[in-house]
């Protein structure tokens, strides 16, 4: 049976006290608003300044739970300029909140370079957890999460997009990635044409309203989405690992030909595995293997 949360009676758990002086990172909804936690909303009505990217996004966190505090916009086209101020503040016994417009701050938002600082000077750092929309994302998959990476958003320039796929080949974890909803197309078709069709997990406005997980092999994605005139919202991509090999490895002839010309040389075989890994998608110990079972390569 649902229930509304009475304001007035979440005022009374969210009672304001004196804060150490500090900086306190806190996480903030990533969608739904009420995916808020009574100490974020403690820590942010105690603090004596909110820190935030967006005073427009933050105001409707702070006016729902009748948060009143001061606000001051910190993105990364001043951060560089306000750390100073900021660590002054600080000193001087304030105590100061750093949110982001969704999230966790510093994931793939503003807030790294002011940690480092505060780290620097001994100032206190307070991490105040939350929702995060990699986990999040991650939870509904039917992809392996014992074992992944976040790697942010997906680079523009093609050198990057290279080195990107290329861990993306030869990862045996989950990848997670952002994309935005005007490039994941073009995106998951490039995946597709370097790493091949594995199991992978879209998810869109994961929290919201219209939130929407999709659970398919790549190219069964690219299908589902080409169909519709546009696509919105904020958008999480996971990428399954590389399936293991299982049957003998096979070498096309060029590499057979590489191999051949290595053993006439009498390269030992550690030092074979050791440069046709850093040539091939394959790992150093199975293409070992491979050698040791095909010493003479026809």
């Amino acid at each position: 049976m649902g229930y509304n949360l009475d304001i007035n009676f979440l005022n009374s758990l969210v009672v304001r006290e004196n804060l150490t002086p500090g900086l306190y990172v806190v996480s903030t909804p990533i969608g739904n608003l009420s995916d808020i936690t009574l100490r974020s909303l403690k820590i942010l009505s105690s603090a004596d300044l909110i820190l935030c990217e967006d005073t427009r996004v933050s105001k409707k966190l702070t006016t729902k739970y009748g948060i009143k505090c001061s606000m001051e916009v910190y993105q990364k086209h001043n951060s560089i300029r306000k750390i100073p101020s900021i660590i002054s503040k600080i000193k001087n016994g304030k105590s100061i909140a750093l949110i982001s417009d969704a999230g966790t701050p510093t994931i793939s938002d503003p807030g790294e370079t002011l940690i480092n600082k505060c780290i620097e000077l001994n100032i206190p750092i307070f991490s105040i957890p939350g929702a995060s929309s990699i986990i999040t994302s991650l939870i509904p998959s039917f992809l392996k999460k014992d074992s992944f990476s976040f790697l942010g958003f997906f680079p523009r320039t093609k050198k990057e997009q290279n080195i990107y796929l290329d861990r993306l080949k030869k990862s045996e974890e989950t990848i997670v990635f952002f994309e935005s909803p005007k490039r994941i197309l073009k995106t998951l078709s490039l995946i597709l044409s370097y790493i091949g069709d594995r199991k992978a997990t879209l998810i869109r406005e994961i929290t919201k309203k219209h939130e929407e997980i999709i659970n398919l092999n790549i190219s069964n994605i690219i299908k589902e989405l080409s169909n519709r005139d546009t696509i919105y919202g904020e958008i999480t991509f996971c990428v399954g690992p590389a399936e293991k090999v299982k049957q003998q490895l096979e070498m096309d002839e060029k590499f057979k030909f590489i191999i051949e010309y290595l053993q006439k040389e009498n390269v030992k075989i550690s030092s074979i595995a050791s440069i046709m890994s850093k040539i091939t998608n394959f790992k150093k110990r199975e293409i070992y293997q491979y050698l040791l079972k095909n010493k003479k390569v026809s």
